[in-house]
């Protein structure tokens, strides 16, 4: 059995008159959202990665291409919108291009500098840099799990100039090239330790909130159909008991714990930078966790900072 669904384009805020036929079978069990952005490829040369396929009132996306064309809803003849979103680069790409750049700058910068002078600290502040991004890169390899295939290339650049520049380069730099350490008391060691808590304890919240979408609860019908990695449960453990993005509070204080350590201006301004955007995605989750679960999300969390945010 055929059907055939209309689509149109969209310019910036301008859809086409212009209709195009695209003609597939909507109950394929075999089929998923992804055969259709293919077929619309073929009609419309905009790669699958770079659709924004929406209704034709822009009130309904389709933007998970795993889910099964048989549960996306469409009917025989419905106007489907599609834009192009521009150059994407993959999520997984992105996140590993960010992680590089801090490692690889820090590596540099250290053997530009005055290595027989190093005190314990900026050798230690090499090893702790690398420990995170290195932390980060393996759980982008086996925890995360992505809830969007891409971003804008523009929107990549951005956010690898706030690791690569912000972090790398600019917090290198002073501990590296521009200023000169004295060796610090021995109690400043803990701040070590601290650091690598918080670390494990941000671990452990990802692998909390990876284990939702990797092993969702089972759907009884269609109507009720959750893509694997768009599936959400109410975390518990790990601070989330206290606050939604409690992954976000754990980094926060490892970056504070790092800085004390350091002394490093530039860390200060990376930490409180990173702190605000952090706290903007923070609420933004808190949100969609108050919306999507109502009466049964505890109303005693914050967003970010316990008691306070």
């Amino acid at each position: 059995m055929s059907d055939q669904l209309i689509i149109k384009r969209r310019r910036r805020n301008t859809i086409d008159a212009t209709n195009q036929i695209i003609t597939l079978n909507l109950s394929d069990n075999n089929s998923s959202l992804l055969t259709l952005k293919q077929e619309i490829s073929k009609i419309t040369r905009i790669k699958p990665l770079r659709q924004w396929l929406t209704s034709e009132d822009l009130k309904t996306v389709y933007d998970d291409n795993s889910k099964p064309l048989n549960k996306c809803g469409f009917k025989s003849g419905q106007v489907l919108v599609v834009k192009d979103l521009g150059p994407q680069m993959l999520w997984i790409t992105v996140f590993y291009a960010e992680y590089v750049g801090p490692i690889l700058m820090f590596v540099l910068l250290y053997y530009l500098g005055k290595k027989d002078k190093y005190t314990f600290m900026q050798k230690s502040a090499l090893w702790m840099v690398a420990a995170h991004y290195i932390k980060r890169i393996l759980e982008t390899k086996f925890v995360h799990v992505f809830s969007r295939d891409s971003m804008p290339t523009k929107r990549a650049l951005i956010n690898c100039f706030h690791y690569w520049i912000l972090c790398g380069a600019c917090i290198g730099s002073e501990l590296y090239l521009l200023r000169t350490f004295k060796e610090d008391p021995a109690w400043k060691k803990i701040f070590i330790a601290l650091f690598a808590g918080f670390e494990f304890l941000n671990l452990m919240c990802h692998l909390r909130l990876a284990s939702f979408r990797k092993q969702p609860a089972i759907k009884k019908n269609d109507s009720d159909y959750v893509a694997l990695n768009k599936q959400r449960q109410i975390p518990y453990g790990w601070g989330f008991g206290r606050i939604s993005s409690a992954n976000y509070f754990w980094e926060t204080m490892a970056w504070v714990s790092f800085t004390i350590f350091t002394g490093s201006y530039a860390a200060i301004g990376f930490t409180a930078f990173s702190f605000s955007q952090m706290m903007i995605w923070a609420k933004q989750k808190h949100q969609r966790y108050l919306k999507e679960f109502g009466d049964k999300y505890p109303k005693n969390r914050k967003a970010i900072v316990p008691f306070i945010v």
